[in-house]
This record gives C-alpha cells, structure tokens and sequence, in this order.
C-alpha cells in the first residue's frame, strides 16, 4: 500500500513538470516591459539648481530596432520582448527626463508617445538633452531547471548649455545577468529596471552646475 501510494505521488509530480515544461514552447509573442527605472525606488540626491532642462527624443542607432531582445524556450518556439510603443529611444529620453526631474531640475520632456502631446516648453531652456542609443538589448535562454536573463545598454547622452552654446558628453552604460529557476516576465523587467537605475544614478556624477549650465568635473 505504501509502495503504491509513493507511486501516485511520482506520478503526480511528473504530470506537474510535464504540464509546466509543456507551456515552455515559444509561440512568437511579443512583451511589452514595464521599464520605470526612474521611479524604481532608488534615491536621487537634490543636484540641480532649479535650472530648465528640455529632454529631447534620443535617436535609436542600434541594429535590431524592432525588440529589444529574445527568450529561447526550453522545448523550441521564441518569445520576444520590446518597450511599449517600440520606440525605445522615446523611452530611455523619457526616464532621464524623469530622473532629472527628480533632482531638482525643471524638466520638459518632448517625447511624444502614443495619444500623447508633446510638453510645451516655457521659455528658452538652460540646458537641452539629446542622446543616442547605442545598445539596449535583453536575452534569456531557458534551459532544464533554470533560466538564464542577460541585460546590456549603452547610452550616450549630450547636454548643450543655452548661456554659451558649449556641450558636454555623458555615458550611461550597464550589464546584468541573473539566474532564476522558475521563469517569470516580471524577472526580465527587474534586472532590467535595476540595471537602468544603477545607469541613472551615475548619470550626473561627472557633472557640476554652474550658473544655470552644465559643466564637467575635474
């Protein structure tokens, strides 16, 4: 009797992995991340001094504009992965405006996403941010047992001051990579998400204010 009760309970647990490693299957869909770095619960320090930033749309020069990234499943078939509206330099532009606000700064953000308007800047801005994404991509490759997801970006950022004309240039760059043994989506958004908010943070380490413009630090 026991015998055939540990038999019962095998043959339980195998059906559960079967039926999980059965939905492993890719069937070409598309996600659509929830990328909110700026809001992600890490803390800015107050660095601006009121100055006017606009934040312009930065301009994607990545190879594979149409996603960001792919996940190979275990038993065939691929699931993609993409920013809401695939535009994703409308959405980086839009979490360094968002970040930026956070630090103090006056920000208008002239990125216009789906049913949105573009922000009315008032007055001539002191300093105005354009940028070029480089590399913004994600992969993940499940496997028996665990799920490996790889993050890489590379951002270059510039910031021209409206008092002389003069630029600076900004990096922002990051790699992450994590192992999980249950694979869900929201695993992608957070090693995404802390990836960007470290990259954010080490956004204005290079700079100081000076007047209203931006300078680099010696």
């Amino acid at each position: 009797m026991r015998n055939r009760g540990w038999r019962l309970f095998l043959g339980l647990g195998i059906c559960v992995v079967l039926s999980a490693l059965a939905g492993c299957a890719g069937k070409g869909e598309t996600i659509y991340l929830d990328l909110n770095a700026a809001l992600h619960g890490a803390e800015t320090e107050q660095t601006g001094r009121g100055e006017a930033v606009l934040v312009e749309a930065f301009e994607d020069l990545r190879p594979e504009k149409q996603r960001l990234g792919t996940r190979t499943h275990l038993w065939g078939g691929v699931t993609h992965f993409d920013v809401p509206g695939g535009r994703a330099g409308a959405v980086v532009a839009r979490l360094v405006g968002e970040y930026l606000a956070k630090t103090g700064r006056h920000v208008t953000i002239n990125v216009v996403g789906t049913g949105e308007q573009a922000q009315q800047s008032k007055g001539t801005p002191d300093v105005t941010v354009t940028g070029q994404v480089q590399e913004f991509a994600t992969h993940v490759k499940s496997r028996f047992f665990s799920t490996v997801i790889t993050a890489k970006f590379q951002v270059i950022a510039f910031a021209k001051n409206s008092a002389d004309n003069s630029s600076i240039r900004l990096n922002l760059e990051g790699e992450r990579s994590r192992t999980v043994f249950w694979f869900e989506e929201k695993d992608v958004e957070d090693l995404i998400n802390d990836m960007l908010a470290d990259s954010l943070k080490k956004l204005m380490a290079s700079v100081k204010v000076e007047g209203r413009s931006w300078v680099l630090k010696n």
